[in-house]
């Protein structure tokens, strides 16, 4: 009977749980509207650099959302190629080493090797075999890294990573870095005006527009 009773309240309460949540977000406080087409499937894609020292100290805030995104929802990096004084080629060379990382099991720990050896380290990546070194530090073989840098799907997802950083400057989404944006249509509004800054927050608003 007391289950009876508690599922029954559930019943009653969750309607108005739900309601109560979507009512703490606001369009232009919490995020904005930055497209009209959305992704076919739900996602967060964050537009950083590795090259950009917020995006780096953004890093540990990362690892606490993920873990914490509904079932369903995929967390995606994409590279730019605006920031910093190197230039577009470079970057573009950057682009494509976390595209590489993209099909390797040890992508989470190529990523953070990557960051460190650039704002840690204080070292360059002058050429293609400075990035080479460091996923072969990551035990990724290097005749693997030749073959996948070049193949058709890596090349395939950083030019997508540049199709969409184009895309979402024209749209006036992506003026700088770390950017989110949800389902290819929200962009969240992060920071002291918007309140929103703490990883539970930063993913209960990102799960509230993964679901719209």
């Amino acid at each position: 009977m007391i289950k009876l009773v508690k599922a029954g309240l559930l019943a009653v309460l969750l309607p108005f749980a739900a309601t109560s949540f979507a009512a703490t977000f606001e369009e232009g406080v919490h995020y904005e509207v930055v497209s009209e087409r959305a992704t076919k499937k739900p996602e967060v894609k964050e537009f950083f650099s590795f090259y950009c020292p917020a995006c780096n100290n953004m890093e540990p805030l990362v690892a606490e959302i993920k873990p914490m995104l509904d079932k369903g929802v995929k967390f995606k990096k994409s590279h730019v190629d605006f920031v910093g004084i190197r230039d577009t080629e470079h970057q573009q060379m950057i682009s494509q080493a976390l595209a590489t990382a993209e099909v390797l099991p040890q992508k989470d720990k190529i990523i953070a090797a990557i960051f460190s050896h650039i704002h840690t380290k204080r070292a360059n990546f002058n050429e293609l075999a400075d990035v080479k070194d460091v996923f072969v530090a990551q035990g990724v073989d290097g005749d693997k890294f030749d073959k996948l840098f070049k193949s058709f799907s890596v090349r395939t997802l950083s030019s997508k990573m540049k199709r969409d950083q184009d895309y979402f400057k024209e749209k006036g989404a992506l003026r700088g870095v770390p950017t989110f944006i949800v389902n290819g249509k929200y962009k969240l509004l992060l920071g002291r005006e918007s309140g929103i800054s703490e990883p539970a927050d930063i993913t209960n608003l990102i799960n509230y527009l993964a679901s719209k």
